[in-house]
């Protein structure tokens, strides 16, 4: 089984998810933001639904990822004969990087999509904005900090790990139950743990909701590390038992913060993405544990190039997606049919795989030290 190649595996297949999602926000201008403490309009049918669903698998599969990789990668580079303090000062670097990326080159290309027509918003935000400038964030500043801190804690005990994981969250959740969503909060409760936009931040994934992911990312690559014959079976049960416990759970109308009753089987499945509730938790991290599994045993598939291309590649993906839709969505200012979304979902796709593929034979022509390996 080559472990890494089943991670780009999976992490190609959250990719084109993601693709999806960005795909109908910007061509055909329809997206949902399941975000804690206020309403948010219904999907209007079973394909909006299933479309923003499986969009759900990827940010719990990145910080899962994330986390799986720098354990992995401190264990490749230890063998390398780096220090502990060299691995620490890569993790800065390269989270720095990602937040870099969000600031100059992934922030435009939102402003670029939404420039001509103002997305439809879902729902409103948590928090009062009182006319001053608001710090907007994505999900690289969650990614980039969360590398950076997730940087120092590969050396952690498994026990240690689950307990952070757990923690972050009970917490969050515990903390986010007390609080009233019409507050105006301070920008630092949002950099930190309560999604929403107030004067001075806007941010959809603050870091401790989020390093409970990455936490158990690291715990599961210890796993990998220690137990490589056993990792079907494993991921496989784990993701199975997860969701078994959503299931009880979301039966049981817990979980899932304010929007616990469900009145059919759309709205059971509805569930609150910012910050990740537990019920969204247990359900993502479960199928992307069954998908790791399926992938353990689909390495070396010529029919999953493009898929483990993309994995490879996942940060130059990101970027250039987001420019291909922004630029394309111009064409589009009030939206398209669904049918007119996937066909450009797709064909952007296409595209973007001769890109990948120069981009990785060049990013392989440079050292192992190259800032380059870093994208």
């Amino acid at each position: 089984m080559n472990r890494t190649q089943s991670i780009d595996l999976l992490r190609g297949t959250i990719m084109i998810f993601m693709a999806l999602d960005h795909a109908s926000a910007m061509i055909a201008r329809v997206h949902f933001t399941e975000i804690w403490g206020v309403d948010f309009s219904p999907y209007p049918d079973i394909a909006w639904w299933f479309t923003r669903f499986i969009s759900h698998l990827c940010a719990p599969g990145f910080f899962f990822l994330m986390g799986m990789s720098i354990y992995l990668f401190a264990q490749k580079r230890l063998s390398a004969s780096w220090t502990p303090k060299q691995i620490y000062t890569y993790f800065i670097k390269r989270g720095t990087m990602i937040l870099l990326f969000m600031l100059f080159l992934e922030i435009p290309a939102w402003i670029i999509g939404f420039y001509f027509n103002q997305l439809p918003s879902s729902s409103s935000m948590p928090g009062h904005v009182d006319g001053f400038f608001i710090f907007p964030t994505t999900v690289l500043y969650g990614l980039g900090a969360c590398m950076i801190i997730g940087g120092f804690l590969w050396k952690l005990k498994p026990w240690q790990l689950g307990l952070l994981s757990i923690s972050s969250f009970v917490g969050s959740a515990f903390y986010i139950s007390t609080l009233h969503p019409a507050d105006a909060f301070h920008p630092l409760e949002h950099f930190l743990i309560v999604p929403g936009m107030s004067t001075g931040a806007m941010v959809l994934y603050p870091i401790i909701p989020w390093i409970g992911v990455v936490c158990f990312g690291i715990f599961w690559g210890k796993i990998v590390a220690q137990n490589q014959d056993k990792i079907f079976v494993w991921s496989l049960q784990t993701g199975l038992s997860f969701m078994l416990i959503f299931l009880l759970i979301r039966f049981l109308a817990f979980g899932n913060f304010q929007h616990n009753a469900y009145e059919d089987w759309i709205s059971f499945f509805t569930l609150i993405k910012y910050p990740p509730s537990i019920v969204f938790i247990l359900i993502t991290c479960g199928l992307n544990l069954m998908l790791l599994a399926l992938f353990t045993k689909l390495t070396n598939k010529t029919w999953l190039k493009p898929v483990l291309l993309f994995g490879q590649t996942a940060m130059f993906f990101y970027i250039l997606h987001l420019y291909c839709y922004a630029i394309i969505g111009i064409l589009f200012p009030t939206g398209t049919s669904i049918g007119t979304m996937y066909l450009v979902w797709f064909s952007v796709l296409f595209i973007l795989y001769f890109s990948c593929q120069r981009f990785l034979d060049f990013k392989r022509s440079k050292p192992l030290n190259s800032l380059w390996r870093m994208v």
